[in-house]
């Protein structure tokens, strides 16, 4: 018992979850046909067994009357024993009387002395058995032509014999199968009807819900211009209403967040411009006024030099000056790397290779360099600075951790777009230990990007190199990214 619910539940839930997918319009018209079918069904069936019933009665009802008439007219012929008389009697009866199949009578041995049949009698009628009473009932026999009421009626009060009649229910039949024809026919056109005007209601119903559904679609997609059309005043219209108010009210808020967006994005290009513009005044002190002044310290060594010409104290003058001259060129070095004036004289491109051959040169380090797209352009300032510094920190990175003997730079510029690559064959490392080293130099390369609406990744692998890839949008260049003189 316990199995068979289990089982039950089971196929419950499956056709709930299959007629749940159904759609909407096709789950009405299916309900309305289907009742219209299981209304017509129910009503022709009542209508077929009372039919039948009343087919049944009737053919009772005139078997007997039919047997009680032929019995009176057949008692002359049966006085004066006049068969062929009362043959012709019985065959003129069942020529007149569409409902009486056959009629015969029996005499008192139970002899059949006169009947309607042309083709010869049917022996199998004698076997039929009635029980006379005084209802004079009728019995309902099978045979080859379908059901037959017989009577059987005594002549002369039984003295002259018995008389026997027929009556077939073909034309009841025909009859009731002509009515339940045309009820069935009635019911599919009902069903028919109503299919259609439920489809027609189900249309109306359901076109302003898929509005509604690519609507929503359209939010999805954070298009929050869509409205959908009002057709009626009814529950749906005020659903069309409510959406249409929810969509304002969506747009509103996604130009309060573009413009808190853009509030941002200039407060961040300001402030990266300041820290830059503090940059370039460091480095203008260090190249300006710093080596100026160790210049000058040469100059006075060298007089002092010229004094004294003692030879510990010349040599002395010239371990100085050298150690002078090297401290010079790391302060200007130092300079170039807070500020690469070629980048504000000759754009990213410039800067970017002068860099690059420099720390080839520094390190030892082959470089191979492909720059396209920045052919006499100008980025926006923030655009130049974000990548320049990443170009600097992954190169910083391959001296600092990569081992690597040869690093590959590819930058272009794709429309609105830029591009970048640096790869290295160095030692490589697992991508997934970033989260713990936390290796900030990297996170300050995303940071940079990602600032600018852009994006980077690094792929890598134990022993296979590390490849750093980025991309930075270049949007319309605002009043406060002109460049500074």
């Amino acid at each position: 018992m316990t199995e068979w619910w289990n089982n039950l539940k089971a196929w419950i839930s499956t056709f709930w979850a299959h007629a749940d997918a159904v759609p909407i319009r096709i789950k009405i018209m299916g309900m309305v046909a289907g009742t219209a079918f299981l209304v017509g069904g129910w009503s022709i069936f009542q209508v077929n067994e009372v039919m039948k019933q009343e087919a049944e009665r009737q053919c009772h009802d005139m078997s007997i009357a039919l047997a009680s008439e032929l019995a009176v007219r057949a008692q002359e012929y049966v006085l004066l024993n006049d068969l062929l008389g009362l043959t012709q009697l019985l065959k003129n009866a069942v020529k007149n009387l569409p409902d009486l199949r056959y009629a015969f009578v029996l005499d008192n041995h139970g002899e059949v002395i006169a009947h309607s049949f042309e083709g010869g009698f049917p022996l199998d009628l004698l076997k039929v058995e009635h029980g006379i009473s005084p209802a004079l009932e009728s019995l309902a026999i099978k045979t080859n032509e379908g059901q037959v009421w017989d009577a059987v009626i005594p002549i002369l009060k039984g003295e002259g014999g018995l008389l026997r009649a027929g009556v077939s229910e073909k034309r009841s039949e025909t009859a009731r199968l002509s009515l339940l024809n045309a009820l069935m026919l009635t019911t599919i056109v009902v069903a028919g009807l109503g299919i259609l005007f439920s489809g027609l209601l189900t249309w109306l119903l359901t076109r302003p819900l898929k509005e509604l559904v690519n609507f929503t679609r359209m939010l999805k997609t954070r298009d929050f211009s869509a409205r959908v059309t009002r057709i009626t005043d009814d529950e749906i219209g005020q659903l069309a209403a409510a959406f249409n108010e929810m969509a304002a009210q969506l747009e509103m808020a996604e130009r309060v967040r573009q413009d808190a967006d853009a509030m941002r994005s200039g407060f961040l290009q300001k402030v990266i411009l300041a820290q830059e513009e503090e940059r370039k005044r460091i480095a203008c002190e260090l190249h300006d006024q710093t080596a100026q002044s160790l210049a000058f310290l040469m100059l006075e060594l060298r007089i002092l030099e010229q004094a004294q010409d003692q030879a510990a104290i010349n040599a002395s003058i010239g371990r100085l000056r050298q150690a002078l001259t090297q401290e010079l060129n790391s302060i200007r070095n130092m300079a170039m790397e807070l500020r690469p004036l070629v980048l504000d004289d000759m754009g990213v491109s410039a800067a970017i290779e002068s860099y690059v051959r420099r720390f080839e040169e520094g390190y030892g380090m082959k470089i191979d360099l492909y720059l396209d797209g920045f052919d006499g352009i100008h980025l926006p300032f923030y655009v130049e600075i974000a990548l320049y510094r990443i170009v600097q920190e992954a190169m910083l990175n391959v001296v600092r951790h990569a081992a690597a003997s040869n690093v590959t730079v590819i930058i272009e510029r794709i429309e609105n777009e830029i591009r970048g690559v640096v790869e290295d064959n160095g030692r490589g490392f697992d991508v997934s230990s970033l989260a713990a080293t936390r290796r900030f130099g990297i996170y300050g390369m995303k940071e940079r990007a990602q600032l600018l609406g852009g994006s980077l990744s690094v792929e890598s692998e134990p022993g296979q190199g590390t490849m750093v890839s980025f991309v930075i949008p270049i949007r319309q260049v605002f009043a406060e990214d002109a460049r500074l003189p």
